[in-house]
Formats: C-alpha cells, sequence, structure tokens
C-alpha cells in the first residue's frame, strides 16, 4: 500500500484499501496469498517475473558455491571412469562400479596408512617407506555422500533394491560396506601389567630427575585408571579433583564426569560410577592413584583442585592444563616399545579391551550394566566396543 514501508501487512485490513500491492521477500510469498485468501480478496495478480529472475539468482548462488563445484568435479570423474573402463554411462552405474572408483580414488590420497612393523605407525605426516598411502575416511564418507546426491538428482531414490537391481547404487549396502571403521586393537590385562611393569623399573632408579618422575607417576595411574573405567582419553583428560572421591570405607573411588564427548548440551548428563580395588596391587587403579597423589606432594604439586592429570614444562613446571590425547598416545607409544609389546595400539584401546574384559568377566549379565559403568546410552556403543554378539555367538574363546 502506498506510503506504508515497514506496516505489517499482516495486521491490515486488505478489504478496505484500493488496489492495495505488497513487496514481500522471497520467503514470504505464500503466506502473503494465504492471508489474501483469508480476507476474500476476489481479485489478486502475482509478478511471475520477479519471481522466476528470484529462481535464477538461487540457482546462479547454488551453482556457484563450493561444495556444488566439487560435486560436479565428482560427477565429471566417475563419468569418465565409466566410460573408459567399460563404455557405460552413468544411469547404468552399479553398485559393483561405485566400488571400483572408490579404489580408484583411493589410490589418490595424502593419508599414509603404517603397516604394524612400521616405524612410522602413529606418525601423521608422509614417510619414505613402503605404506600405502590412502584417502582419510572422513574424505571417502564425503564422497559417497556426494555420490547419493549426484544419482538423487538424476532422479534416483535414496535407496537401493537389491533383488531388483534399481535405485540409487550409491545408496547400496555393498558401498556402505567399503567404508567400514576399524576398531581399536584392545588393550587387556596382560599388557597393562607390562606398561606399569616398566614404569615401576624406571621409578625405582635414584637418577631419574623430578620432571620424568612426575610424568612416570602421572602415567602408572592414568593407564591403570583408563583400563578399569573403561574411559575416553579426551574425557579422563578432562577430570578435576572435585570430581573424585573416597568411598565411606576407602574400598574404592566414585568418579564424576560432568564434562565429555556424550556429556555436552543442555541435558545436564553426567557419569558416575565407581573403581574398586584390585587384589593385584600391580594394575590396582586405586593404588596406582594413590601413589600419583601422594608422589605429586611430596614434588610439592597440589592436586586438591583442579586438573587431575597436567602438562609438564621442560624446567620440571607443572601447569594446571589438561593432558592432551597426542601427549598419551606418545606416551603409550613409549611403553609399549621398550617392552616390546607394541602392535599398535592407542588411547582409544584400553577403552575397548576393558569393554571385552568386563563382557567376559561374569561380573555383568547385560549390555546395560556395562553402558552404565563407562557412560554409554546407546546399547549400539556397548556392543560395538565388547563385542558381545561375537562372543555370544561363539562356543568358546581361545
Amino acid at each position: 500500500m502506498p506510503f506504508t514501508a515497514g506496516v505489517d501487512v499482516f495486521a491490515q485490513n486488505i478489504r478496505k484499501e484500493l488496489n492495495p500491492y505488497v513487496f514481500p521477500p522471497f520467503g514470504m510469498v505464500f503466506p502473503v496469498l494465504s492471508f489474501l485468501k483469508e480476507q476474500e480478496i476476489p481479485v489478486g495478480s502475482v509478478d511471475v517475473q520477479v519471481l522466476d529472475e528470484r529462481l535464477k539468482e538461487l540457482d546462479a548462488r547454488r551453482s556457484s558455491s563450493l561444495d556444488s563445484k566439487r560435486q560436479d568435479c565428482l560427477k565429471r570423474e566417475i563419468t569418465e571412469f565409466l566410460v573408459r573402463m567399460s563404455g557405460r554411462e552413468l544411469t547404468s552405474c552399479t553398485p559393483e562400479d561405485i566400488r571400483r572408483f572408490l579404489v580408484w580414488k583411493d589410490q589418490c590420497g595424502k593419508s599414509q596408512v603404517h603397516k604394524i612393523d612400521c616405524r612410522f605407525l602413529g606418525n601423521k605426516r608422509l614417510f619414505d617407506c613402503n605404506c600405502p598411502v590412502r584417502l582419510a575416511s572422513g574424505t571417502v564418507s564425503l564422497m559417497i555422500d556426494r555420490l547419493v546426491n549426484i544419482f538423487h538428482e538424476m532422479g534416483c531414490e535414496k535407496s537401493w533394491n537389491m533383488a531388483l537391481g534399481l535405485g540409487n547404487p550409491a545408496a547400496s549396502s555393498q558401498v556402505k560396506d567399503y567404508l567400514v571403521p576399524k576398531q581399536a586393537k584392545p588393550i587387556f590385562l596382560t599388557k597393562v601389567k607390562a606398561i606399569v611393569g616398566y614404569i615401576g623399573g624406571r621409578l625405582s632408579m635414584s637418577s631419574v630427575s623430578v620432571r620424568e618422575r612426575y610424568i612416570l607417576l602421572r602415567d602408572q595411574a592414568w593407564f591403570k585408571l583408563q583400563f578399569f573405567a573403561g574411559d575416553r582419553a579426551g574425557d579422563l583428560a578432562n577430570l578435576v579433583a572435585q570430581e573424585v572421591k573416597w568411598l565411606r570405607d576407602y574400598s574404592g573411588i566414585v568418579f564424576n564426569h560432568t564434562f565429555g564427548k556424550t556429556l555436552r548440551g543442555g541435558e545436564r548428563r553426567s557419569n558416575m560410577f565407581v573403581v574398586k580395588r584390585c587384589d593385584d596391587e600391580v594394575i590396582c587403579p586405586v593404588v596406582g592413584l594413590q601413589d600419583f597423589v601422594s608422589g605429586c606432594k611430596d614434588l610439592g604439586v597440589d592436586l586438591s583442585c583442579g586438573y587431575l592429570f597436567r602438562v609438564v614444562t621442560e624446567d620440571a613446571r607443572v601447569l594446571d592444563q589438561p593432558v592432551s590425547y597426542s601427549v598419551v598416545y606418545d606416551r603409550l607409544r613409549v611403553y609399549l616399545r621398550k617392552p616390546g609389546v607394541d602392535e599398535g595400539e592407542t588411547p582409544h584401546s584400553f577403552r575397548a579391551g576393558f569393554a571385552v574384559a568386563l563382557a567376559m568377566s561374569g561380573s555383568v549379565s547385560e549390555v546395560g550394566q556395562i553402558m552404565r559403568h563407562v557412560g554409554w546410552f546407546g546399547e549400539g556403543s556397548a556392543e560395538y566396543y565388547s563385542r558381545l554378539p561375537a562372543l555370544v555367538e561363539s562356543d568358546c574363546v581361545a
């Protein structure tokens, strides 16, 4: 309506106006039309040219986006690949063709996958060794998603009918199985004993510096606790002293995680669990934590509040900053290689080993008990780490 810029048209009685007009944002076109219908306006007109120009603008913006350009490039690549491989077009592509294309693309990756006996295992940079270079798993996953979208834009649904051989080949189970996450190699008690045995030997040496003594005390407590708690390395790093309490009879320690990977958001989640004493004091997490606290007290480090597991500088100053995953990983590799038991394990291996050990111990009768201790909120995670389905189906365990 004339001279009414900024006026809420939905609050007006349009029927009283003579030849009113409105310039709504593109997203408000249909609400305005619905409003005119409610007002029982007998005659109305829509400027189709303006709408078409807006659609052209949106199409141009989409085609010029970086993600759209990458998807178009991927479409050209797979089209050329099919022509060179079998002379077929994209419309006749099968799941097996998609798998062949992914294998071909995998050879152009930048992530080096080191073999178990490679001395560069655990390093992320490229090295002059015979280990293959592959695409990162996240890159392959994104590529599969783009292939699904490519076929969807060609008129295919986002599913594949294996019986009829129809649908979206990139959404087939064969293609999904191409990218299967590799589970961490579990660390069991025998290897935990080897690690803490090496650390104990170092601690008994009088020549150990103050800095190394703190690191050794911290690490032995960390690895014992991570195994028996089944904790993520990141969650354990964020543990603060205020979240650690004794049981009344001092038979164990109560931990109450309030921050972690699955504890974020507004649901006020927490993960409270108890770690009890072990008969074997060599691997006992309670004894390990006591030794760490008393050792820090002797070194003049106050652990009454703040982060429990902290970093230390080159000049032996302990900072109230949590250790990082990379620090723990580097230390673990040292402790595995010195005794000669390194098989490519990572800090996540403690979590995997604990879940399997707990499932086989006979102390739990259902997945829910493992979930409550470790802090999983879904049965899928508990079954994935503990391998419960595989253990239940096995007649015996070697």
